[in-house]
């Protein structure tokens, strides 16, 4: 008699002889998890920081859309690098890829804490350290999704928890360093804790993956190009993420320039966004399994384009870090749930090809990444106080994203109510 949720339901399980929904190595993996987003989100997710340093000491002659394109090209690598994870993580290749993303981030990190030059920064911050995150992120999270099943949502909310501890801790410790110690051991403090979180993760996988399925995959899954579901999902994630770190990468320029608020209040309004983004990460993903991830995830790109174009009328302190804060919980749902959406088997039928459709999805994010910010920093004039270009950019590309995201929702809920 079956007795997988799967079977129940009338669905092959894919992965028999992987544990599913709990169980001290599904939680281990979590644990993993959580230490791979703190040291490849919690700091991308802390640019903002890094950037403002830049505009203000280190690279003063750059404009604001140059900075933009570094934490642009570290987030598009991040997740662009994936279309290549995923696949070899299906492969049986995850310790290669952890060893060599580790490798890569904490060089990259130590070698922009000896940078002085835009290229150098450029070359560090953006592209080797963009390089090493992307190549643990996807299997990370491709890792979790294959111990749960109804408990996914959930456990990958609780894993990207270390975005929003890493997005509390970075901006102020960066902030609060670069002033006593300077730039360089301030940067160097950072890589030094984003090395001992990557080493607990390579201690914790090195006990999983020999438990894991290998099997041959192709880079792209030429199967998915077909489904128009998972199209327009992959589509919508492109217009969301060309705008998602709009709001994000501005904050502490927005509150010193336009509100006229001090620097400090400009940093810890950032690690209060942050902040924000854990309750986004785990709360409405606590209830996936009754409400569905893709709905909560439909409802927060909503709500996210309600908040940007509300972020145009804003002209105080206290308004803005309302605003702030519920984009953080947005946010923090906006970069979790689409994982737990995608394994749904109206766009994912066999898990077996999990990692490579999270690469070929997240590759479609990475896009709008590597140009979303660039563009709203052409957008934006920091010396003229001008940001409603940016906004009303955003706030419209974001709104696209959610027409996107229909058809897929419609075609999930089908897919529930059929016998």
């Amino acid at each position: 008699m079956p007795t997988s949720p799967r079977a129940l339901t009338g669905m092959p399980d894919p992965m028999p002889s992987v544990p599913r929904d709990g169980g001290l190595k599904a939680w281990l993996s979590v644990l993993a998890g959580f230490c791979v987003f703190l040291s490849t989100w919690g700091i991308t997710t802390s640019y903002g920081a890094f950037q403002s340093y830049y505009t203000t000491t280190l690279l003063v002659e750059e404009s604001s859309s140059a900075l933009s394109w570094i934490g642009s090209m570290q987030s598009f690598l991040l997740i662009i690098v994936g279309i290549i994870a995923g696949p070899l993580f299906d492969m049986g290749y995850l310790m290669h890829l952890m060893y060599l993303g580790g490798a890569l981030t904490t060089l990259g990190l130590f070698m922009l804490s000896l940078s002085k030059e835009y290229y150098q920064v450029m070359l560090s911050q953006g592209v080797c350290y963009g390089l090493g995150s992307g190549l643990m992120y996807i299997p990370a999270i491709a890792l979790i999704s294959i111990q749960f099943i109804k408990r996914r949502p959930f456990a990958l909310g609780v894993a990207s928890l270390g975005t929003s501890v890493g997005g509390v801790i970075f901006p102020i410790a960066f902030k609060r360093l670069s002033t006593t110690i300077g730039f360089g051991w301030a940067v160097r403090t950072i890589a030094f804790i984003s090395f001992a979180s990557v080493v607990l993760a390579l201690m914790i996988f090195s006990t999983l993956h020999g438990s894991l399925p290998k099997t041959k995959k192709k880079i792209f899954d030429l199967t998915a190009l077909r489904e128009p579901t998972f199209m327009l999902f992959s589509l919508s994630l492109f217009f969301i993420f060309l705008a998602y770190f709009v709001p994000l990468f501005y904050i502490p320029a927005y509150a010193t320039v336009h509100l006229k608020e001090s620097s400090d209040f400009s940093f810890y309004l950032l690690a209060i966004t942050n902040a924000g983004s854990a309750l986004g990460r785990t709360l409405p993903l606590f209830f996936a399994h009754k409400l569905g991830s893709m709905n909560i995830f439909f409802a927060s790109a909503i709500a996210g384009t309600i908040l940007i174009f509300s972020w145009i009328s804003i002209e105080k302190a206290a308004n803005y870090t309302v605003n702030s804060v519920f984009w953080g919980i947005i946010s923090g749902v906006l970069v979790t749930a689409p994982a737990a959406a995608l394994a749904h088997p109206a766009i994912t039928p066999s898990m077996n090809v999990i990692g490579t459709r999270l690469g070929m999805s997240w590759s479609a994010a990475a896009m709008g990444i590597l140009v979303g910010t660039p563009i709203a920093g052409a957008l934006v004039d920091v010396k003229t106080d001008k940001f409603l270009n940016a906004q009303v950019f955003s706030g419209t590309i974001m709104a696209v994203g959610v027409g996107c995201l229909a058809y897929p929702v419609v075609v999930v809920l089908r897919y529930k109510k059929a016998p």
